[in-house]
């Protein structure tokens, strides 16, 4: 009978750990897939514009540059830059070979001057390396700058000017440098050259304002000083219009206005939006200019469904001279703090937050939106708050069964 007992009570034992041993494998498998689907992102600041799409038309007080010269040309001015009435632009030659000699020995001018100014430097070295340790800083945040903007002709000028104050850096340091047998070299080559009679016509400007070489054919299309009378019915048709044939003899153009102005047709209701009152921005997106500053020259009649507006810049430079039909992005509003999916923001005893991962534990902080799209928001932390969302949480975007303190 006592045998029995005991076999009773270990087969009641026996159960209650196998029941136990399941119960946990049960309990830790459902822990772990809940774990397992816990999706996060980390908070990063960014910049985000509310935008409106458009199309738009540049308008330009161009005149043409007119020569009927034939051959090979070498350009003198960039597109974009400044010039004066009377400058040359460029001269044609009457053969490449021509055309490839002059270039050479303008070549030759520059290497020449530039060998003789470190010559000088390397007989009068300067003892301010700070100073000129800060030059150097600066030209290249100029150089990178110019780079970025795409003003190609600024990022030539700067790179040079970089390369020749740390080649002055290095004389200042004790690097000798003997450059006499390089001059010698490039003085005989460029007598060479200059025996040589080289025949070419100047093309010259008529005109002082921004320099554009070549046309496009739509300079014609609208007329730069009926820029205020402009109607949605004649944007519409000149974004719309074809190119004029470009005769032979034009060379290029002279911009006299330093003004010019990006005209488009937008929705009227979108117009409350656009105020005298804060800075306006475009985005060319197709170009990869972003934030272009502009005024607003003009907005049109708004009891219509779509209005006229009309903006003015007074930036040039090679990569906005080639602007004329764009598609545009005008920035009326910008925002700057976390982004974060819409799927992680949570409500919690009426306070919205979010979720986030730090070590094996959850928690909950809280946010202030202040942009939504229908995919992200952006939000901020007032004050730099410890309750709220911080620069590199580990924010929760799924998952089940959240809740402050959980262990994961």
């Amino acid at each position: 009978m006592k045998n029995k007992t005991v076999k009773k009570i270990a087969s009641i034992v026996a159960i209650v750990l196998v029941i136990g041993f399941f119960s946990s494998y049960i309990i830790y498998h459902l822990v772990s897939k809940s774990n397992s689907e816990i999706k996060t992102e980390f908070a990063l600041k960014e910049t985000v514009y509310k935008t409106i799409d458009a199309q738009c038309f540049v308008i330009r007080d161009e005149e043409f540059i007119r020569n009927d010269a034939v051959g090979t040309s070498v350009s003198f001015a960039n597109d974009g830059e400044r010039v004066a009435r009377g400058d040359t632009v460029s001269v044609v030659f009457d053969s490449p070979e021509d055309a490839a000699d002059y270039l050479k020995a303008r070549e030759l001018k520059k290497s020449i001057a530039h060998y003789e100014e470190l010559e000088r430097q390397a007989n009068f070295q300067p003892l301010n390396i700070n100073s000129l340790t800060k030059k150097i800083n600066n030209e290249l945040t100029d150089y990178l700058d110019a780079v970025d903007t795409r003003d190609f002709q600024k990022a030539l000028s700067s790179g040079e000017l970089f390369r020749d104050s740390v080649t002055g850096k290095q004389i200042a340091t004790g690097k000798a440098l003997d450059l006499s047998d390089k001059l010698v070299q490039l003085n005989s080559e460029l007598e060479a050259l200059d025996s040589n009679n080289l025949d070419f016509t100047e093309i010259k400007t008529e005109n002082a304002g921004y320099f554009i070489s070549g046309a496009d054919g739509y300079e014609k299309t609208l007329n730069f000083n009926d820029v205020d009378t402009l109607t949605v019915k004649d944007l519409k048709k000149a974004i719309k219009s074809k190119p004029e044939k470009v005769s032979s003899d034009i060379f290029g153009r002279t911009v006299s206005s330093f003004k010019w102005y990006i005209a488009c047709v937008i929705d009227t209701d979108r117009t409350v939006d656009i105020s005298n009152d804060k800075k306006i921005y475009l985005n060319f997106p197709e170009s990869g200019i972003e934030k272009l500053p502009v005024k607003i020259h003009k907005i049109g009649d708004r009891t219509a469904k779509e209005t006229v507006v009309i903006f003015s810049c007074d930036e040039m430079n090679e990569a906005l001279s080639d602007f004329r039909i764009e598609k545009i992005e005008i920035i009326t509003d910008e925002y700057e703090g976390f982004k974060i999916s819409n799927s992680s923001i949570r409500t919690v005893d009426g306070q919205q937050g979010v979720y986030i991962v730090r070590g094996n534990l959850m928690g909950f902080r809280k946010i202030k939106i202040i942009y939504t799209t229908d995919d992200y928001s952006i939000v901020t932390n007032p004050d730099s708050n410890s309750d709220y969302i911080k620069l590199y949480d580990k924010v929760v975007t799924e998952g089940v069964d959240l809740y402050d303190n959980k262990l994961i």
